[in-house]
């Protein structure tokens, strides 16, 4: 059952109470994303109801104690063996910036403490890659699959993954998985990376290089990623001692162009 419920503020008996209620009084949200935010307590209130408010909105949603609760893109945990109530919101936007309180309902003078939220647009961070494949599938010819994955930055955030070529860089996914397989391999070696885009600019991940052992319809191959020590190959996927070291002595093409809009966008 929902123990979350909105209800009008009441300024007259929702006034501060020094040491009674605590936490960082600014933070800081990306659009898209979600935040948390943790409201500590004195012991002596873990049984009583705990609230957070929205002040532009002029509302307060309510969790009883020990309870889970939800309403809309929030929810409220409390949690009174740490003496902590948990505030999380999600898909946040630039009008949730604002002040806020977390509060504690009690017969006299709530305790509570303000914090104002920050919500701003994000440049994405550097795609991560990672192998999502089991050991031994390319032993036989199956597909290896590498995610892509950018951990920071506004939402929504486009993936799009390209072929290296020596001219031309070619477009071969829109999605954040590049499947890997004997079958679309036209040459003996193949360099694929992938860029990840919001409305404040895009970045570039490493490169994935790809060498075939093989040109017959069972193949197996080796994939390596450039500067982070991982590789796949036939007999296992593992992290080796494959280096930043070995992938600059390949004769590889740099990490290609990065757009970055942040030079042309007034700080907020």
């Amino acid at each position: 059952m929902d123990k979350t419920m909105w209800i009008p503020i009441l300024l007259i008996s929702s006034l501060p109470v020094s040491g009674a209620v605590w936490g960082e009084t600014y933070a800081r949200g990306v659009v898209g994303r979600a935040i948390t935010i943790d409201c500590h307590y004195a012991a002596e209130y873990r049984s009583h109801a705990k609230y957070w408010c929205d002040w532009s909105r002029n509302r307060c949603a309510v969790a009883t104690s020990g309870q889970h609760g939800r309403s809309g893109r929030m929810s409220i945990t409390d949690s009174p063996a740490r003496g902590i109530f948990t505030v999380t919101v999600e898909d946040l936007y630039s009008g949730d910036t604002g002040w806020y309180s977390c509060g504690i309902n009690t017969d006299s003078l709530d305790p509570m403490f303000s914090v104002y939220l920050h919500v701003s647009d994000e440049l994405v961070s550097v795609p991560v890659l990672e192998f999502l494949s089991p050991a031994n599938v390319s032993c036989l010819g199956g597909s290896v699959t590498v995610s892509c994955e950018s951990v920071r930055g506004s939402l929504p955030i486009s993936y799009t993954w390209y072929e290296k070529t020596t001219s031309v860089d070619s477009d071969i996914s829109d999605n954040n998985a590049l499947d890997l397989h004997c079958q679309s391999f036209k040459h003996q070696h193949h360099q694929y990376y992938c860029t990840a885009a919001n409305q404040r600019g895009s970045k570039s991940s490493e490169m994935v290089n790809v060498s075939i052992s093989s040109s017959d319809v069972s193949c197996s191959f080796l994939v390596k990623i450039n500067g982070t020590g991982h590789e796949y190959s036939c007999e296992n996927s593992i992290t080796s001692n494959y280096s930043a070291r070995d992938a600059m002595n390949q004769n590889f093409a740099t990490r290609p162009t990065t757009y970055n809009e942040d030079t042309q966008l007034a700080p907020p």
